[in-house]
């Protein structure tokens, strides 16, 4: 009787094992045919991105490639104007139509809950096409994220903790703490930092550093899209004084700069009101902030080209031009502000998005940001020398102008003007650049999710990466490099927009050294 149960037993569980390793379906999302819409050949892998990171479930499983796969999904996108139409079919091994669905929107804004529709009942058709039940779809968090099963990575995924072993060369006190910079080998250095100020109320586009005071404290700017504030920052931030704007009017970016050298920082605030600019000044002596100067028609930045001395550059706006002409340095002249000393740009830099550095045979030669967020070199002679194999940069921060030119293919009666991320070189000769990647970038609709820095040096015939930051997972909105220090303060959006919800933001201090 004892042979009898144990056998039952050991049969039971062969045929639960059977059961369970059978109730999990393989499926393979392929590339999307995309039709309509702008960034086509981005979308097509974008589409198949999120639809195989939301059909998994308990019944189905995602693979990489077709290889095993036991249904294949295939699915095609249609734009016209604003809306959208996504078909979906899943078929077997033989062809045959396992499932089939459809979504559709009214703008890309609803696209990322249209897959996970699309994704729920296709995922419920293929369970119940094999007799099981997707009982367990990804779960939505209150955020409105959805939870993807974890699936262990292949063996050949390198692991973070496999990139960040220290050099037999670094020293016990370095690997004290974690890096939060990773340097290539043969490069041994460490970063401490981990400062993170208190959560600051709303999505916050731009920061700029003032002067260090006597107690160690140093003074920020921190910009939204219609306010400034002005804080001090120690062991926390201490908001010193606020100013908002009125009406339309935006604000696209905030520089610090004393350029009469009376020791006070001027605060260069771009403001863009419908299609005009109104940019203005404001003193910061240490208890609030004082109007020196308004409706100035410039683009603003501050720069310290090829690690120079930080001055203000300027760029216009003309009926027809986004940013018009050569970029100037402003001048402050008393009470009054001009433009001198122009300096022709190379081909697609404009004031946004370049900067200067010194080769080694002492010649001034260009860096810029493409609007596809490749990193280029140029020479001093305005010639193409390099260009990046990744991207960098990107931006959330726009402006928009009437256009109708494009209306046929967009839908859109504006255009959309993203301004990119600052590029900063150092005394030294390193160039550093953000890199922000994301979840959701398609044409105008971006909503990026990690970050980190690179810095870079030049060989003579490319840009060698000399060291980065640690991934982040926020986007970052925009930074300051406090050279003497080795600091680099990040301004981060640590929670999105919502329709109820003005969204958060913190400042992040990391050590380079």
């Amino acid at each position: 009787m004892r042979k009898i149960a144990a056998c039952l037993i050991l049969l039971l569980s062969f045929v639960y094992v059977t059961v369970g390793e059978a109730a999990v379906i393989k499926a393979y999302v392929s590339e999307f045919s995309v039709t309509g819409g702008q960034n086509k050949d981005e979308l097509k892998g974008i589409l198949q991105t999120l639809l195989t990171t939301r059909l998994a479930s308990d019944a189905v499983t995602t693979l990489d490639n077709k290889t095993g796969a036991e249904v294949i999904v295939s699915g095609s996108y249609l734009q016209i104007g604003k809306v959208f139409s996504i078909d979906a079919v899943a078929r077997n091994g033989r062809g045959d139509v396992v499932t089939r669905s459809f979504v559709q929107g009214e703008s890309q804004d609803e696209l990322i809950a249209a897959i996970g529709k699309l994704a729920q009942v296709l995922a419920e058709g293929i369970a119940k096409n094999y007799g099981l039940t997707a009982s367990s779809q990804p779960a939505a968090t209150a955020a409105g994220v959805a939870t993807v099963p974890v699936v262990a990575p292949p063996a050949d995924i390198v692991r973070p903790a496999e990139i960040q072993k220290p050099s037999p060369a670094a020293t016990s006190a370095d690997t004290a703490t974690t890096s939060e910079i990773i340097r290539p080998t043969p490069v041994v250095k460490s970063a401490g930092g981990g400062w993170v100020s208190q959560r600051l109320t709303g999505v916050m586009s731009g920061i700029a550093l003032g002067r260090t005071l006597d107690n160690g404290e140093r003074e920020v700017f921190i910009a939204g899209n219609r306010t400034l504030k002005y804080y001090r920052m120690g062991e926390g931030l201490k908001l010193i004084a606020e100013v908002g704007t009125s009406g339309d009017e935006k604000i696209l970016g905030v520089d610090t700069a004393d350029l009469d050298g009376d020791g006070v920082q001027e605060v260069y605030l771009t403001v863009l009101s419908g299609e005009t600019l109104v940019s203005r000044v404001y003193l910061a002596d240490g208890t609030g902030l004082k109007k020196i100067a308004e409706n100035l028609p410039y683009f603003m930045r501050g720069m310290a080209l090829a690690g120079g001395k930080k001055k203000i550059y300027v760029q216009q706006m003309s009926t027809d031009a986004d940013f018009y002409g050569d970029v100037y340095e402003l001048v402050k002249s008393g009470d009054r502000y001009e433009m001198k000393n122009p300096l022709k740009l190379p081909r697609f830099a404009f004031l946004y998005n370049f900067n200067q550095f010194k080769d080694r045979e002492g010649k001034t030669d260009f860096v810029v940001l493409h609007p596809d967020g490749y990193l280029l070199v140029y020479s001093a002679a305005r010639d193409e020398l390099w260009r990046s194999n990744d991207k960098y940069g990107g931006s959330e921060l726009y402006f928009q102008r009437p256009d109708m030119s494009n209306f046929r293919t967009t839908g859109d009666t504006m255009r959309w003007i993203f301004l990119q991320q600052r590029i900063v070189v150092t005394g030294d000769g390193e160039i550093v650049v953000p890199q922000n990647g994301g979840f959701w970038v398609i044409g105008n609709s971006r909503s990026y999710g990690k970050s980190a820095v690179v810095a870079f040096a030049w060989d003579g015939s490319s840009l060698e990466e000399r060291w980065r930051t640690r991934q982040g997972q926020n986007y970052l909105a925009d930074y300051a490099f406090d050279e003497a220090r080795k600091e680099l303060v990040l301004m981060e959006v640590v929670k999105k927009e919502g329709l109820l919800d003005k969204g958060a933001s913190a400042l992040y201090i990391k050590k380079v050294e």
